[in-house]
């Protein structure tokens, strides 16, 4: 029997998420606004007032619920704001494999946090308007309390040099990194309906916020839409302020756009032959890392030899949810006692990439 494999992925360990209830999230309100004039550009840290009123006194967490408190300030008010989100969900974020791919928009637009992360958005929304903020305010008052996350590095929490997380993961640590602040911002303001995408810039992470007549500062252009830098990691830096060591560098810009990423295991071992021509069985296993289902699926099998097409075939797929994983199988015939190579190409209609696996060139018994 001869036996070849390409695998990019082999286990992705699935928790049953029929149990998860929806988290609360809850503004509590300190103070009054002061009518003050906003804090300098040039602030770090903006000024925090001497005293507070007596806050509510906040619910009791139900069983199973893990919550985070959060405290801010923006334009001289404080803010405080809760979240109870499921220890079941947070479990099942932390479970998902975060080093299979580079496609950090899976992060921002999953499909089984969109509850959650409408919720806040809904939540700052409402929150603004209480205030009177306008909707340029009400985005700089989320930016504000993201800003106010510690920064963590990956190493330190997880011991891995790369771990995006989730936005549940980064609201439930109260903290995290350049990309995971840029992924939980980037994924509430695409909730809210405003404009967003991922700036990947060398050896960091920044969202870019669309707004062509709302901010002043640095822009990046993008599907002729202007999308103002925005700095997460530090608190005093405001929409269009660009660090100065980023001027003038390449920039990625990552659309929020729900293109699965996919895994593919392919194997093909022989099956029947005859003095000229062998079968082989064919047998893929594709895994949707997210974000999204995935639509159109395809594996496209070739067999060549000696550069040309000897015999192809293509196995159709069904739809994939995200994070699930479907198999198909077929067969394909290879010639014998010639040096032979099977490429299998995973496409689809909303795919983020093409998925390659080749088995090199062999000889068939």
């Amino acid at each position: 029997m001869q036996f070849f494999r390409r695998a990019f992925a082999i286990v992705l360990l699935l928790l049953a998420l029929s149990n998860l209830s929806a988290g609360c999230i809850t503004y509590v309100p300190a103070q009054q606004p002061v009518p003050t004039q906003v804090p300098d550009i040039t602030a770090t840290v903006p000024p925090v007032p001497e005293s507070f009123a007596t806050p509510t006194p906040l619910p009791t967490p139900a069983w199973g619920m893990l919550r985070s408190e959060f405290s801010w300030t923006y334009q001289k008010t404080n803010h405080t704001y809760f979240i109870d989100v499921p220890k079941t969900a947070y479990q099942y974020f932390r479970m998902q494999d975060h080093t299979k791919n580079s496609n950090y928009v899976r992060y921002a637009l999953s499909d089984y946090d969109r509850e959650y992360v409408r919720e806040i958005a809904d939540a700052f929304t409402v929150m603004g308007k209480n205030a009177g903020y306008n909707e340029r305010e009400t985005i700089e008052n989320f930016i504000a309390f993201a800003q106010s996350l510690s920064y963590t590095s990956d190493q330190e929490t997880t011991g891995m040099e790369e771990y995006p997380r989730y936005p549940l993961e980064t609201l439930v640590d109260n903290s995290g990194d350049c990309e995971d602040v840029a992924i939980l911002i980037a994924s509430v303001l695409h909730e809210m309906g405003h404009g967003a995408v991922l700036l990947k810039l060398p050896q960091h992470m920044a969202v870019g916020i669309a707004g062509d007549d709302m901010f002043d500062g640095t822009y990046y252009l993008y599907n002729d839409t202007r999308y103002y830098y925005q700095e997460t990691t530090a608190r005093g830096w405001y929409i269009g302020d660009l660090p100065d060591e980023f001027a003038g560098v390449d920039v990625e810009i990552l659309p929020l756009e729900q293109q699965p990423a996919m895994d593919l295991e392919f194997i093909a071992e022989s099956d029947t032959s005859t003095w000229e021509t062998a079968i082989y069985r064919m047998v893929a296993t594709v895994e949707n890392l997210g974000p999204g289902t995935s639509h159109d699926v395809q594996l496209e099998v070739t067999v060549r030899t000696g550069g040309e097409v000897y015999d192809s075939t293509t196995i159709l797929l069904e739809d994939c949810r995200e994070h699930d994983t479907v198999r198909a199988d077929g067969k394909i015939t290879i010639p014998r006692r010639e040096p032979v190579e099977i490429t299998a190409v995973l496409t689809g209609g909303n795919l983020y990439r093409d998925v390659i696996a080749e088995t090199g060139v062999f000889h068939a018994p």
